[in-house]
């Protein structure tokens, strides 16, 4: 079975402080399926996802 490349993703969701709900980054789903944490900068532990309303999904293309 061939495996799919990663061509391209759209973000599902937003990544949240659990506390402060600081938004830290965005959740990636990949046409693989696969979903992929995008963070603004280090990684925190404390996080929620917060989902996004379709009309502001945005896509990303891997080169």
């Amino acid at each position: 079975m061939a495996k799919t490349k990663k061509t391209h993703g759209e973000v599902v969701g937003k990544i949240m402080t659990c506390e402060a709900r600081e938004h830290v980054g965005y959740l990636y789903e990949w046409n693989t399926g696969e979903r992929q944490h995008a963070w603004f900068s280090e990684p925190v532990t404390d996080f929620v996802f917060e989902e996004l309303e379709a009309s502001n999904a945005k896509r990303l293309e891997k080169v």
